[in-house]
């Protein structure tokens, strides 16, 4: 690193397959007691805001190597999403995750993020098979491999999936790839209760009909599960024989599509989390999804103006809408009263102006403590991502 880092500089680090740049960062701003902050593109509101003075980072990458035999590529962690399946589609391969196309495979990694691809393919704590990063000290960790058999110990790249980069940064993963599916079906059940799914999604995920993926959306006081099969024309049709046969109620033509287009509508479909101010996502117990969404829509009083979207499999609710602060008070008041009740936590990953009094995170779950354990060993200065999660004695908050 050639240029000396100050106050609120912007630090490009291209392609870290050498950590060296990111070793000498870390070690000057220790120096200089000057945080490090990466809170991605998507989620620049999630968490306390970033101390006044710090260092912004962006990385920049690409490929390394594909190992196509092996499904499996190793990827610098400042390649977006967009780039790595544009390298992936001429082999007939992608990563099977939700995420928009500028998204950093570093900020998939640090937020966890998935979406209906879960139901078949599973999220990035399953997917990773390696990883390297630096922590807070500026240690070079590498953990795991390119293949399950190396993968021994202390599963680290599973812990790192969420740490919302305050553990350390990573700078290089090994992920699984999968081939694309020659065949996608889509279509649209209209669901009366939504807590039906609590009774009978088991039942259903064990049954023919199984679907690939599945997500459930509120709008216009109707409740619609959105549903694909993903394979051949032959095995998708079979489990579109087998719902009909399952399903309670009529059930439409589905539609084929390709797996380009199929990814684009996913992402059209969940881009108003990105616009609105005001988003939260909610975990509950996957059997108290469908009865939480509806605790949710009837205690409001502002859900005309609330969008929803629920992966019922995962127990994952994100509600948010265009609210002024007062109605977005409310709204985490209502959320703490709903989840306290089924034993869910919630995290805020947009808030109006106004609503300083929210806490970003909670209720307060058992590991927190060891977490912040875990956190003064990895980043003893509190250098990553400092306070946005974790408060320590060199927090601001």
């Amino acid at each position: 690193m050639s240029e000396a880092v100050t106050d609120n500089n912007v630090v490009q680090i291209n392609n870290a397959e050498n950590p060296n740049a990111l070793h000498a960062l870390v070690q000057q701003c220790v120096k200089e007691d000057l945080p490090i902050i990466d809170y991605g593109f998507a989620h620049t509101k999630l968490g306390h805001p970033a101390p006044g003075k710090h260092v912004k980072l962006q990385q920049h990458g690409q490929i390394i190597e594909h190992y196509e035999r092996d499904l499996t590529v190793r990827v610098a962690a400042g390649a977006t999403f967009g780039h790595i399946q544009a390298q992936l589609q001429p082999t007939n391969q992608f990563l099977p995750i939700d995420a928009d196309a500028d998204l950093t495979l570093g900020e998939v990694i640090n937020h966890n993020v998935y979406g209906p691809l879960r139901v078949k393919y599973g999220a990035a704590r399953e997917l990773l098979l390696g990883m390297r990063c630096i922590d807070g000290i500026g240690r070079d960790i590498h953990a795991g491999g390119r293949t399950v058999k190396n993968v021994s110990g202390y599963d680290l790249t599973r812990f790192m999936v969420g740490s919302l980069g305050q553990m350390g940064v990573v700078y290089e993963a090994t992920i699984r790839t999968y081939a694309i599916p020659q065949h996608i079906l889509r279509l649209m059940l209209r669901v009366n209760d939504p807590a039906w799914l609590d009774t009978h999604l088991s039942n259903w995920l064990l049954d023919v009909s199984a679907p690939s993926t599945l997500a459930l959306a509120y709008e216009d006081n109707h409740w619609t599960l959105q549903i694909a099969y993903f394979g051949t024309a032959t095995g998708c049709n079979i489990q579109y024989r087998a719902l009909k046969s399952f399903w309670e109620s009529p059930v439409p033509e589905p539609h084929t599509v390709q797996l380009d287009q199929y990814l684009d509508e996913s992402r059209k479909y969940r881009a108003w989390r990105r616009q609105v101010s005001t988003l939260v996502k909610i975990i509950v117990p996957p059997a108290r999804t469908g009865s939480t969404c509806l605790d949710l829509v009837s205690s409001t009083r502002i859900n005309a103006a609330l969008h929803f979207d629920v992966l019922p499999v995962h127990g994952c609710i994100l509600v948010g809408g265009d609210l002024p602060a007062a109605q977005a008070i409310t709204l985490d008041k209502q959320i703490n009263q709903i989840i306290a009740q089924v034993g869910g936590v919630r995290q805020w990953h947009a808030r109006p102006p106004g609503t300083e009094s929210i806490d970003p995170f909670g209720p307060v779950q058992p590991d927190w403590p060891i977490l912040k354990k875990l956190k003064d060993t990895m980043d003893p200065h509190a250098l990553l991502n400092r306070g946005r999660f974790l408060k320590t004695e060199s927090s601001p908050n």
